[in-house]
């Protein structure tokens, strides 16, 4: 799908409307289109693809259970004006799809970001709620960018400012994509950003690493996860490929991996063998 050189931009995230990287790209992303913000109205991230579609007390936290009646398939989105545009009272997911398809002009491209912590490697695709938004609206057809800047190390409260290296790239693939045809060849962009204290090293352009860790432990009556993958974040350990997105975050270069929707059906003649001995 070919750009418009002046877009209309669909600006959401998972941390909140009030999140200092939303407003950061907001900022940035003024200067190179129309932005129109549809985020949540507070935190939500970790939520992955979820929605709220159907669900009923969804803003206090209680019971989720499903009710659809059988002749109704429309649930309401509850929003309140925000001086930047919608607050919701939803998931990444949901202000994608309302922001994509309830919205008149519809965006020509939806920005989710910019996260506060990196979204790196393949199981984030479907954890991550900046990442899912951008999924979401690439399923819907419409181009996507999620962009996250590492921040791990980073204990200071964050400002706009921190997360101006974000906004240029941001705006810079917005503007420049236009008459590329970039579109036409991915669905959406994954971009990370080293922290705010790095010294930039160029990009980087990656494929997603699929180094997964994670323990469990069962501790004095307790369950705990631990995620060795932060953890060798922390100790600045790269066990990825030279040409992973998480390699080239910490080696302080901007990762942009080109991705599209997944829906790789694995139908080889092995598999097909297999389901014929079992069904």
């Amino acid at each position: 799908m070919e750009l418009d050189s002046d877009p209309h931009i669909l600006l959401t995230n998972d941390d909140g409307i009030d999140a200092p990287g939303l407003r950061a790209l907001h900022d940035a992303l003024s200067a190179v289109g129309e932005v129109t913000v549809v985020a949540p109205d507070r935190n939500r991230s970790a939520v992955g693809r979820s929605l709220s579609y159907g669900r009923t007390n969804a803003s206090d936290g209680g019971d989720l259970s499903l009710d659809l009646e059988a002749d109704s398939f429309t649930s309401p989105v509850p929003h309140t004006d925000h001086d930047l545009g919608y607050a919701v009272d939803g998931t990444p997911c949901d202000c994608a799809i309302v922001g994509a398809k309830g919205l008149e002009p519809a965006p020509d491209i939806v920005v989710s970001g910019c996260n506060d912590g990196a979204n790196l490697g393949t199981y984030v695709f479907s954890r991550s709620g900046t990442v899912s938004a951008a999924m979401e609206a690439a399923f819907l057809g419409t181009p996507s960018i999620a962009v996250s800047m590492d921040t791990l190390g980073h204990d200071d409260a964050l400002e706009p400012a921190d997360f101006e290296r974000a906004g240029e790239i941001t705006a810079a693939l917005v503007a420049g994509a236009p008459g590329t045809g970039l579109f036409d060849r991915v669905d959406y962009l994954n971009v990370n950003v080293p922290g705010p204290r790095a010294e930039p090293d160029g990009v980087a352009i990656t494929r997603p690493t699929e180094v997964y860790e994670m323990d469990a432990a069962f501790e004095d009556g307790r369950f705990q996860l631990t995620n060795r993958l932060w953890q060798q974040m922390a100790n600045r350990d790269i066990p990825d490929g030279e040409d992973t997105d998480r390699h080239a975050v910490l080696e302080e270069a901007v990762s942009i991996s080109p991705l599209r929707v997944p829906y790789d059906v694995i139908d080889t003649e092995p598999v097909r063998t297999v389901f014929d001995r079992i069904l």
